[in-house]
């Protein structure tokens, strides 16, 4: 099996720390018994999609057969090698702006929405959340939901991602409240969602749970997390040899909980090392059919080394071949504005 020369090196650090005996040991295997495939589990309608099925999805860009598979690419790269790849486009395509780039947001939007991919941007902020939860932000927000607007298919929205450890969590939560129906008042086309980082929420200090950050009293139409397999990440001289089940870990309590308060869920961002990947090439569908066995929508690869600490970009054959036939066992996002 052919590898980069960048995996050929982590692998070849891996081994002479006698790492990767410790994951086979602890890695659940390929394949994993009882993993669901997708349209075969009995979570609902939703689950019931076949491979490269066109979905239709709502006029806020949720899907109604399924989940879609897509990713981050580079620095909001496009993303046309991985479509080349599979023959046909992402479900999603996850982007990410300033407060300064509205024009360049929408522009890839529209270009997004033109080649059958849904899109999902994650803005920062002009201001602090608490200035933007009393209503300073407001002229910025309506001209953001305006121009939305005027795209010709669905788009998700998302400000200011990963909020944990960057200011009063309780600010982020009222700024959300107030972005919220604003928003969605003037665009009839903008999923708006929220993402979290997911660790914080299951396994975090408890100012971070969900109870605690959630919005209140407003429509949220998707909660986005944004979780990864790290095993063979190494952080302050400790390599993550932790197998993660997302699954039990993440999957089912997050469905639970997004139940029991009427919102859609997917993740935002995920990823596994090129290490992980040697040693089970099949995560990445074993992942996606774990989602969808859980009613989970949206399944967007982290394909970038932005802000990274792990080897996730889709750079080794393992990888892209698993990517690849995660894409095309997906539906496709089908709408009509």
């Amino acid at each position: 099996m052919a590898i980069s020369a960048r995996a050929s090196t982590a692998l070849a650090a891996v081994l002479a720390a006698g790492v990767l005996w410790a994951l086979l040991a602890t890695s659940p295997g390929v394949p994993r018994a009882g993993a669901p495939a997708p349209g075969t589990t009995d979570a609902g309608p939703a689950a019931q999609a076949g491979p490269g099925v066109d979905c239709p999805l709502t006029a806020r860009g949720l899907p109604t057969c399924g989940a879609l598979v897509g990713a981050t690419h580079g620095a909001n790269t496009p993303p046309t090698s991985l479509e080349a790849a599979a023959g046909r486009p992402l479900g999603i395509r996850r982007t990410f702006y300033t407060p300064g780039q509205v024009g360049r947001a929408v522009r890839t939007a529209r270009e997004d929405l033109r080649r059958g991919r849904l899109p999902w941007i994650s803005f920062k902020l002009p201001t602090d959340w608490a200035a933007m939860a009393a209503g300073d932000g407001d002229p910025w927000a309506r001209r953001v939901a305006r121009r939305l607007d005027r795209l010709p298919g669905p788009v998700w929205v998302a400000f200011h991602h990963e909020p944990e450890g960057d200011g009063d969590i309780q600010d982020w939560r009222r700024m959300q409240e107030r972005l919220a129906p604003l928003v969605r008042g003037l665009a009839d086309n903008v999923g708006f969602t929220v993402v979290l980082t997911g660790w914080n929420q299951m396994y975090g200090e408890e100012k971070y749970s969900l109870e605690r950050v959630w919005p209140r009293d407003v429509t949220i139409d998707l909660a986005g997390f944004d979780v990864y397999n790290d095993v063979g990440v190494t952080r302050g001289g400790r390599t993550e040899l932790e197998w993660p089940d997302l699954g039990a870990e993440y999957f089912a309590p997050i469905a639970a909980w997004a139940a029991a308060h009427d919102v859609a869920w997917g993740l935002a961002e995920t990823g596994i090392t090129d290490t992980a990947a040697e040693v089970e090439p099949r995560w990445i569908q074993e992942t996606y059919a774990d989602l969808v066995h859980y009613g989970g929508v949206a399944f967007t690869y982290f394909d970038s080394y932005l802000n990274s600490i792990g080897s996730w970009p889709l750079e080794t054959r393992t990888k892209q071949e698993a990517f690849r036939e995660t894409l095309l066992s997906s539906p496709r996002a089908w709408w009509v504005r």
